[in-house]
């Protein structure tokens, strides 16, 4: 007995047994049940996924007299000849070599004569869209109104080259590609059957060759069984159809998400050595990312194309890096993935997209950024307290309005410039007296100027200092009004009322308006600054644009090409050293 291939050993005789069009055969067996049987049908979809053998169960199933439901008996001699290919009744024609007019006008002359065997004469045309204008022609009205033992079924690949008036006049169904999964486990139930040993991972690798198509998964599967040698094993697979081993996508995975760019190219130049396919070895790099980041994100889920062995090696993988990565790694591969198909040097590319993948940034959490800010500033304020205050020094004029300190710098008299031609006096080695302008005498009583610069300066640290646990107070339980209070600044007591200069924005006034945000921000100062009991909120817009203008501000702008972003008042010499 000669040899027959698994695609025509395991053609479906029953709908039921049609792989992944289940839409379209639970449609076709109702009709068949409820007697809706309409007079012509077309089967659109790509090559290999059931279009003609639907139309032959289809048929078999109309011509069956000894049938009780919607599927053939299968014992008949009608499905006896069915099976054979020899029922008269049934007529396959091939489109592609019988597209002229003239073929078609030798169909109109047929139908008119009745069925030889049963109820129906049923006409198959392959191929339907390559039949010619004048043929769809000539076809339309026998195919609007055939006579009532005629059904016709019309299949095509490509349903666009079909005119609408033809369209018009079937009930079209459309055929989907196979789901891998189904497709998956369509070829472990034949290779059960056959009683074939196969590895696993083999699986996957003819699935992904066979784009969706039954057929072809078929073809190449007694391929890869004959160049096995009897048995299905993942490497030689791999081998036969150009693919990369599933081991090696894993290895060069395994050190792309590891950091290890040598490996990783290592893996690419023995790809390109082997003569694999760059753009099939990088759709399965994305695959096993894309199945690494599913389970990483979600650890109890469980694909449909995995294993439990292969969701296990997939989840350790995943250890060793987090999340954001995992989208980083995978978002350089889908990059590379379109640039391979239009550069010339798609093996570039390639090493492109594994050195950005494999020398990423790691992310620093959100949690460990706020952590180190808490302990800075912790560190700060332990030095701040731990550092005695300085001496008083002479106050430098600030440029805010009202904040002049209470003892401004004397500005000593400039020697009188030299006569023209003249050489300027040097400088004596020895202290010299001072001029009489500028001199103190020893009996005047001192300045107090000094002890009172002194008494602001601690005045406006501790101001400070208790304006910064008002907004520590406020951080515990709405962070984001202790946000905005950062942006002001406090200017003083005054009737027991605490004024703070607001230097941010339009929101951040809003913010501060809001009557609950007001009295929580009161409460905190009641708490924190001796001697307030209320609040008031200066905008420090005013403020802002008054430094703005002023000629040092403007120089330093255009020196630096800046802009004033926010004014603070400079702080007390030696203060956040």
């Amino acid at each position: 007995m000669s040899y027959q291939v698994l695609a025509r050993k395991w053609r479906p005789q029953t709908f039921e047994a049609v792989v992944g069009q289940d839409a379209i055969t639970r449609t076709l067996r109702n009709a068949l049940a409820s007697g809706r049987i309409a007079h012509a049908y077309l089967f659109a979809g790509p090559r290999g996924i059931g279009k003609t053998t639907t139309a032959r169960l289809l048929a078999r199933a109309l011509l069956c007299a000894d049938r009780s439901g919607p599927e053939p008996c299968g014992k008949c001699a009608v499905c006896t000849e069915g099976q054979a290919g020899t029922l008269v009744d049934v007529i396959e024609i091939d489109g592609a070599s019988n597209r002229g007019i003239e073929e078609i006008r030798t169909l109109r002359e047929n139908v008119k004569y009745t069925p030889a065997r049963g109820r129906y004469k049923v006409y198959i045309i392959d191929e339907v869209h390559q039949l010619t204008e004048a043929a769809f022609n000539a076809l339309l009205k026998t195919l609007e109104e055939p006579p009532p033992h005629i059904v016709f079924v019309l299949a095509t690949t490509d349903p666009r080259e079909i005119p609408a008036t033809v369209l018009s006049r079937v009930q079209r169904f459309d055929f989907r590609p196979i789901a891998p999964e189904t497709l998956r486990t369509s070829l472990e139930h034949i290779l059960t059957q056959e009683k074939i040993p196969f590895e696993p991972a083999a699986l996957p690798v003819i699935v992904r060759a066979a784009e969706g198509s039954l057929r072809d998964a078929l073809s190449l599967l007694d391929t890869a069984i004959a160049y096995g040698d009897g048995r299905l094993a993942a490497e030689t697979t791999a081998k036969l159809l150009g693919a990369s081993a599933p081991v090696a996508v894993r290895a060069f995975a395994a050190a792309v998400v590891g950091h290890d760019t040598a490996a990783a190219l290592e893996a690419i130049d023995r790809a390109t050595r082997d003569g694999e396919d760059l753009l099939a070895f990088t759709r399965d790099v994305i695959e096993l990312l894309r199945l690494t980041l599913v389970l990483k994100a979600a650890p109890n889920a469980k694909p449909a194309d995995l294993t439990h062995t292969e969701g296990n090696e997939l989840r350790k993988l995943g250890e060793t890096a987090s999340l954001d990565e995992l989208l980083y790694v995978l978002r350089a591969f889908l990059e590379a993935d379109a640039l391979l198909r239009e550069s010339p040097h798609p093996r570039v590319e390639l090493e492109i997209a594994t050195v950005r993948a494999t020398r990423r940034p790691v992310p620093q959490t959100l949690d460990d950024l706020l952590r180190r800010v808490d302990e800075a500033q912790r560190e700060i304020r332990q030095h701040a307290l731990a550092t005695p205050a300085p001496p008083p020094a002479a106050a430098q004029t600030s440029l805010l309005p009202g904040t002049e300190s209470a003892a401004p710098r004397a500005e000593p008299r400039r020697p009188p410039a030299p006569a023209s031609g003249g050489v300027p006096p040097a400088r004596p080695a020895s202290p010299a007296p001072a001029p009489a302008p500028v001199h103190v005498p020893s009996s005047a009583p001192a300045p107090p100027a000094v002890p009172a610069a002194g008494a602001a300066l601690m005045a406006d640290t501790d101001l400070t200092t208790a304006w910064e646990r008002v907004v520590d107070e406020v951080m515990k339980t709405r962070p984001t009004l202790a946000a905005v209070l950062t942006q002001a600044r406090p200017s003083g007591v005054s009737d027991r009322e605490l004024t703070i200069v607001l230097l941010g924005n339009h929101f951040h006034r809003e913010m501060l308006a809001d009557a609950a945000n007001r009295e929580l921000v009161v409460q905190a100062v009641r708490r924190c600054v001796a001697g307030a009991e209320r609040v008031n909120v200066v905008s420090g817009a005013e403020t802002t644009g008054a430094i703005a203008t002023h000629p040092a501000v403007q120089a330093a702008i255009a020196e630096f090409q800046g802009e004033v972003v926010a004014v603070r008042p400079r702080l007390p010499e030696g203060e956040g050293q």
